[in-house]
Order: C-alpha cells, then sequence, then structure tokens
C-alpha cells in the first residue's frame, strides 16, 4: 500500500469480503480471537518477519573416548555415523523444531502456523498485528507525548494576555483538571497520571535544559530513557511519586503498605506497566506433532500473576481458529507451576494479577 489510510481501506473491503462470503458470525469470532492477542507482539523482531528456517544443520556428535567410546565402534548407529563421516556426509540436516525460541509473537506465530487457519483467517490475524505495531510508539511515548501537550498548553496559556477572561478562565480550568495529580483534597491515587508526571518533567527540562535541549530529547527519547534519564529525587519529592505493596490481612482485608523510597525501583514500577504493551509476558512453548499448542507465562521476569478467568476466555478464543488443543502454563501464588486450558482446568489458584509494586501519587490540599 502506498500510505497507511489506504493500508487500512483495502483491509477492511478485504474483512467486509470475508463477511459476504464466510457470514459475519464466523469473521467476528476470528477478529475477537485475534484482538484478544493484539498486545502480543515481539516489538524488538520488527513487523517484516519471515517463517522459521525448516531445516538446521545437524551438528556432528563428539567423539567419546575412554571406556565409552568402545560402544561406537560396535554395529548398529555408532558404525553408521561412522560411515557418514568417512563418506564426507559431515552437512545432514534434521527438521527444525518449532518454535526454535521462545515466541513472544503470538499474533505472527497463529498466522504462520496455524494448522487449518485459512488465508482470510490468516490476514486478519496480520491486520490486528500491523495496528499493534502502528500504535505502539504511542503507547511507549505516552507519559511524553501527554506531557508535552499539557507544557504547551500552559505556556500558551501564560503568553495569551489577548484572551478574554472567560475564555482564559475556562482554558486553564481544563488544564488544570487534565494535569491534576490526584483525585481530590487531600487524598491519594494509587497510580500516577502521565499528563502531571510528563509536565512536571518537561518544564524541569525546558527550565533547567532550554527549549533546544527539551527538543532533542523528544526527537529521541521515549518513555523508558525519559523517566530513567530526567525523573530524580527533587522531581520524585515534588510529585510525591511513592512505591507501595498491597497485602492481604489474615481476616481478608486489604492493606496497602507504603516502602521507602527508592529512586531505580520508583522508576521502574512507573515504567513496568509499559514493558509489553503492558500485557503478561506469555511465549509460544511447543508446538506438538498431533497439532496442539503448548504457551507459557514467563512469570519469573513478568512480576504478574494471571488472571485465570480472563486466560481462560482468551485461550478458549485462540482455540477456535487453532482448532487443536492449547495449553497455558504459569504459576500459583507460590510459585508452583499450574496448567490452564479453555475448559478452565488448572492445578492450583492463580495470583492476582497486580504487580507485587506499585507506583502512586500522594497529594494535599
Amino acid at each position: 500500500c502506498r500510505s497507511i489510510a489506504a493500508c487500512r481501506a483495502e483491509r477492511a473491503h478485504r474483512i467486509e469480503a470475508a463477511i459476504e462470503r464466510h457470514g459475519r458470525r464466523r469473521v467476528e469470532a476470528v477478529l475477537d480471537a485475534a484482538l484478544s492477542l493484539e498486545q502480543h507482539i515481539d516489538i524488538d523482531r520488527g513487523l517484516a518477519r519471515k517463517r522459521y528456517p525448516e531445516v538446521v544443520e545437524q551438528k556432528e556428535r563428539p567423539k567419546r573416548k575412554g571406556f565409552g567410546g568402545r560402544y561406537d565402534q560396535l554395529p548398529g548407529e555408532g558404525r553408521d555415523e561412522e560411515q557418514d563421516v568417512e563418506r564426507g556426509d559431515r552437512g545432514r540436516t534434521r527438521r527444525a523444531p518449532i518454535p526454535p525460541h521462545p515466541e513472544y509473537d503470538l499474533l505472527w506465530f497463529t498466522a504462520q502456523y496455524g494448522p487449518e487457519l485459512e488465508e482470510w483467517e490468516r490476514d486478519i490475524f496480520l491486520g490486528v498485528r500491523e495496528e499493534s505495531f502502528y500504535f505502539y510508539p504511542v503507547f511507549a511515548c505516552q507519559i511524553m507525548n501527554e506531557g508535552w501537550a499539557s507544557y504547551w498548553h500552559a505556556r500558551l496559556l501564560r503568553e495569551a494576555d489577548f484572551l478574554a477572561e472567560d475564555v482564559y478562565l475556562d482554558a486553564a480550568k481544563a488544564h488544570s483538571d487534565v494535569v491534576r495529580p490526584y483525585g481530590g483534597s487531600g487524598s491519594v491515587s494509587l497510580s500516577i497520571n502521565p499528563y502531571y508526571v510528563g509536565f512536571v518533567l518537561w518544564e524541569h527540562i525546558v527550565e533547567g535544559r532550554g527549549l533546544d535541549a527539551a527538543l532533542q530529547i523528544r526527537a529521541e527519547e521515549d518513555d523508558f530513557g525519559f523517566v530513567r534519564n530526567y525523573l530524580d529525587d527533587e522531581l520524585a519529592e515534588r510529585l510525591e511519586l511513592f512505591t507501595y505493596r498491597r497485602t492481604r490481612h489474615r481476616l481478608g482485608e486489604e492493606r496497602y503498605l507504603i516502602e521507602e523510597r527508592d529512586m531505580n525501583r520508583l522508576r521502574e514500577t512507573i515504567l513496568s506497566p509499559k514493558f509489553h504493551y503492558g500485557a503478561p509476558r506469555v511465549y509460544v512453548s511447543e508446538l506438538a506433532a498431533d497439532g496442539s499448542l503448548t504457551l507459557r507465562h514467563d512469570y519469573e521476569t513478568d512480576g504478574r500473576g494471571l488472571d485465570e478467568e480472563r486466560s481462560t476466555r482468551v485461550l478458549e478464543y485462540i482455540e477456535r481458529v487453532w482448532r487443536r488443543p492449547v495449553r497455558l502454563i504459569t504459576a500459583d501464588e507460590d510459585g508452583d507451576e499450574e496448567v490452564l486450558s479453555s475448559e478452565g482446568e488448572a492445578s492450583g489458584q492463580t495470583q492476582l494479577d497486580t504487580p507485587p509494586g506499585s507506583a502512586a501519587a500522594s497529594g494535599r490540599s
């Protein structure tokens, strides 16, 4: 396509054609399955990808020494391999495993390796994947973008002495509502307001480094570099940011414990929901000979549990298009592995899908 708009229009036309041919209910079921995985792309591998190699070179097995090496001289497998080497057949190949590595791009994998996926179904999955790649930069720059817009809104208001008083007051109130750090007077917010954090960071950068430096930062950074490089102790104190963890009393009552301010931990806690599109890290682990699919939750590095009900529903969506059994291996709150399937069966109780540490903002009137 010559433009994003043309690509989207062409894809919409193909979906309409699929509806006419296969029926709205069937097409919408495939769309539901693709959209349930829209966050599960691998941004590091890029949009354009080829299928895995079908074969890999067979590595030569090293010869054993000592007593064990005597078995290699016996008739059978050992002798055949030796004869192959004598014939110069060192470059033998074998069928490559699928996947050859943990595959986090679930949309791409389903489109490429779904056992009975029809071409129009594959097209829908690739279309949803393409849109996920298109919108990822917006997601990865949310704090920067919204803070930048808020900074310029405030600056233009300060310099717009020609505005009528009622227009100015309405615009100032709108700005104040957008960048408000917390819900109300003396209250505490258990999540950050990206408009407020970004606005304060940009004001600090422009005041301390100048507008040219801010423009360069805007061109080169995303939220990860922006927060890690420019959120310091002074600004965290000004923003009244802190980390907390949620616990549950033995009688079932939830409690929130405020932790000491560790800047590295605070920065990473703010950024943790932005990794992997904010979704739990799940990858394709194995495609069995019978076509059944095993997914694994990378719980050790993810730091979050899965919502069992939601995970089961997503597995149901995947099975509709995979047309083979699909299971997901995760861990319970004790760290023991458990298996989820579309039937909702599990070997234990899953964790809450809330990170162990979260960032929040407090405020006083």
